[in-house]
């Protein structure tokens, strides 16, 4: 692991991809038969804003100590990693709850609110988490409501990549994606002056 992306400069433009694999057959007949094998991953293109050179500089060192594919960092990244729901990331705390925790390939997620209260949509579909024992970030696919016990259950996409235990704490603010450069050939680009322009494309590193 080698550091967290700069958040200066800013974005301009941040695209996000859903990878998964699915393998298809099709048969003369046209029948197609389909199987998955489980993986996915989180691919984003980001652009920034036009700067200065002296403005880039820290970013143009930060990716130069990647050294290309090599090595994996993380980053936050605007407008996916907080929630979009009611659950207020300075107070409360989301924890797994299900005695024995779970395991790989588990969608089904219980969990509790500390303290206990009453929660609609405290997280909402399409939000984004992670849990505090790896690093995969998973999708939120349906509404997390929390009843008078501070109880509730939602469910993710993919299923998990590793077990997890009862009362891990499932992170849903300033959620970290680990990711990595996807080319060894990393571009700056100059143009009017002194204004530099860069884009970058990131792959989440599992």
């Amino acid at each position: 692991m080698s550091g967290t992306l700069p958040t200066t400069p800013s974005f301009q433009t941040l695209n996000m991809q859903n990878w998964t694999e699915t393998i298809e057959t099709v048969a003369d007949s046209g029948r197609s038969q389909r199987k998955t094998n489980g993986l996915q991953y989180w691919k984003f293109t980001a652009s920034y804003e036009p700067g200065t050179r002296k403005t880039f500089g820290p970013l143009m060192a930060f990716i130069a100590k990647q050294r290309g594919r090599f090595e994996a960092f993380t980053a936050k990244l605007p407008e996916y990693s907080d929630t979009s729901g009611s659950l207020d990331k300075a107070t409360q705390t989301l924890l797994v709850n299900n005695v024995g925790g779970y395991s790989a390939s588990t969608r089904t997620i219980a969990a509790s609110v500390s303290p206990g209260v009453n929660i609609t949509g405290a997280l909402k579909a399409g939000d984004f988490i992670n849990f505090s024992g790896h690093n995969k970030v998973y999708m939120v696919t349906s509404d997390l409501d929390i009843n008078g016990s501070g109880e509730g259950s939602f469910t993710i996409e993919p299923g998990l990549v590793a077990s997890v235990a009862d009362d891990e704490t499932i992170v849903y603010g300033d959620v970290q994606f680990t990711v990595r450069l996807n080319s060894d050939i990393q571009e700056f680009r100059a143009a009017n002056g002194d204004q530099v322009r860069y884009e970058i494309d990131l792959t989440e590193d599992i």
